[in-house]
């Protein structure tokens, strides 16, 4: 198999060397070749954009101390950046230029922060829950772990780039949590085996697909040792052709997992033992969380991932004055540990703790919308009220995790109700908390004028329906149907303007029944739906000439 160019770069110059380079670049006119190297070192441009540069910092496990926490507020105060916080429990310094990125950098570095391997073909930031070791349902806690299989890969010269794509882990320990990581590349899930605490393995996760089970439970002091088992065999059998087929579940795809941990074993020092019992429950995302030895936790809502300079000063002072500790999300939020009561002195943002959002068009030139502004078209107070979780990309890449959250969306433009405008892909069905399958696409298209009524007669649905939460209700309800009739079903809710439910009725006999209501589109095409969602989606979102 020809390797891709990426590769062919690997080989005449390990990313490791690259940094002797540095200094000598010109940021005005990079190569691509040049933009690869720099994603080693979290520096990030592209042509599409070349003006503008992006630094990524490596936060372990998302925690923080609150004085790294105002050096980084200084440095981005200095260099006039604006701050995101990422889905990875990591933190992006955008609107740098070619003049100061270099020297924004390396105040981060004498800051005491690394930016290394945040992006490009490397182990990407190692993610946990923001209350691990602290939260009641923690067994153990992980972070020594993180430090353990980070002290690996970092700044490693047979590492550093040189992994056929991009890797994401995870390991949690706390059987209760709002979190769920089977979108990684690597899961290590709590469980428990004759009477001992540990993990089950799970593998091959991305953003639009879920993790496999790979029978294998370890314990707490073999964990570093399979992750460098896993890490060993994907870096000498992953493919390295085409860039759209290199991720470690392609790998898997093309030879079964049963291979795949055969081959794990001639580096793995120990006998592979068969997975022990999952310990997932899933619970609702709470503004306070109530913690071991009488203590609360509180989760600080960002702007969907966007916070101010003096925001993270009033947050890292307020941490400091009250000896909290500060961790970072993979909800793009943060949150304080140690309160002695449920209480904090902060203003709210409705929905961001349930709505993901990737950077958007404001900092990425990929996606097609300004996501963080435009979640001001979803019903936010409904979807926190209902627990109901929203992934938001503004491309197809699925940074906003569209895949793996109740509702999934992705921006888009069309000109099928008229001018070119603003719309979305809307997908749904997701089983996400354990492990069993990543959303559908079911609308190819809302406007985005649309979108929240859209949204509020899925979840008139959902509450009809009496489930205990979304994803049970698209389990035992939305995945019975075909996602040619769901489209059709929540367009003729619109459209007829009546509250029909499911009421647990088959496909066929609730199409009939649309086939009986007034108003109902009568165009006698055969279950396949479709000249019925044509006529209904033009007449309800057609913009008038």
């Amino acid at each position: 198999m020809k390797r891709n160019k990426i590769e062919r770069l690997k080989a005449a110059l390990s990313p490791y060397d690259f940094r002797t380079h540095l200094s000598q670049l010109d940021f005005s006119d990079l190569s691509e070749a040049d933009r690869f190297y720099l994603k080693n070192y979290g520096i990030y441009n592209i042509k599409l954009r070349p003006e503008h540069f992006m630094i990524r910092l490596r936060i372990a496990a998302g925690r923080i101390a609150p004085a790294k926490l105002l050096q980084l507020a200084a440095v981005a105060e200095a260099y006039g950046c604006e701050l995101l916080l990422t889905a990875r429990a990591q933190i992006e310094l955008h609107g740098l230029t070619a003049d100061n990125v270099l020297a924004a950098w390396e105040k981060t570095e004498e800051a005491g922060f690394t930016t290394l391997q945040t992006l490009t073909d490397n182990f990407r930031n190692i993610v946990t829950d923001p209350y691990d070791g602290v939260h009641e349902s923690s067994r153990l806690e992980v972070y020594p772990l993180i430090a353990e299989m980070q002290a690996l890969f970092l700044d490693k010269e047979a590492w550093m780039g040189m992994l056929p794509r991009k890797f994401n882990t995870a390991i949690s320990a706390t059987v209760q949590s709002s979190f769920h990581f089977y979108s990684n590349d690597l899961f290590f899930a709590p469980a428990q085996k004759e009477g001992e605490w540990g993990f089950n393995v799970y593998l091959g996760g991305k953003n639009s697909e879920v993790t496999k089970d790979a029978d294998i439970f370890i314990l707490p002091q073999q964990v570093t040792a399979m992750f460098e088992a896993v890490a060993r065999t994907y870096c000498q059998y992953g493919l390295r052709g085409s860039r759209a087929k290199t991720r470690l579940f392609h790998l898997l795809e093309a030879i079964g997992m049963e291979d795949f941990r055969q081959k794990i074993g001639a580096f793995y020092p120990e006998h592979l033992e068969s997975a022990g019992s999952l310990f997932v429950e899933k619970v609702p995302k709470r503004t306070f969380e109530k913690l071991k030895e009488g203590r609360f936790g509180y989760c600080y809502r960002s702007s969907f991932g966007r916070i101010g300079v003096t925001e993270l000063v009033r947050i890292a002072q307020y941490a400091e004055d009250n000896a909290l500790e500060i961790r970072l999300g993979v909800d793009q939020n943060i949150y304080l540990l140690g309160l002695k009561t449920p209480e904090a002195d902060f203003h709210e943002v409705p929905g961001a703790s349930h709505v993901t959002a990737c950077a958007g068009s404001h900092y990425c030139a990929l996606s097609l919308w300004s996501v963080k502004d435009e979640t001001s078209f979803l019903p936010l107070k409904r979807l926190e009220k209902e627990q109901i979780t929203v992934g938001f990309s503004g491309c197809l890449k699925g940074c906003g995790r569209h895949h793996h959250e109740d509702i999934g969306l992705v921006g888009l433009r069309t000109n099928l109700f008229g001018p070119v405008a603003k719309a979305a892909r809307l997908f749904l069905g997701t089983e996400y908390s354990r492990n069993q399958k990543p959303a559908r696409l079911i609308f190819h298209v809302v406007p985005l004028e649309k979108l929240s009524g859209v949204i509020d007669v899925i979840i008139d649905e959902y509450l009809a329906s009496g489930a205990k939460d979304f994803e049970t209700f698209s389990r035992e309800h939305l995945n019975r149907y075909s996602t040619g009739f769901l489209m059709l079903w929540f367009l003729a809710k619109l459209y007829l303007h009546e509250e029909i439910t499911f009421a647990g009725r088959d496909e066929e006999t609730l199409y009939r029944m649309l086939l009986r209501r007034s108003g109902f589109p009568q165009l006698h095409e055969e279950r396949e739906y479709e000249a019925a969602v044509r006529f209904m989606m033009h007449r309800l979102w057609d913009i008038p000439s």
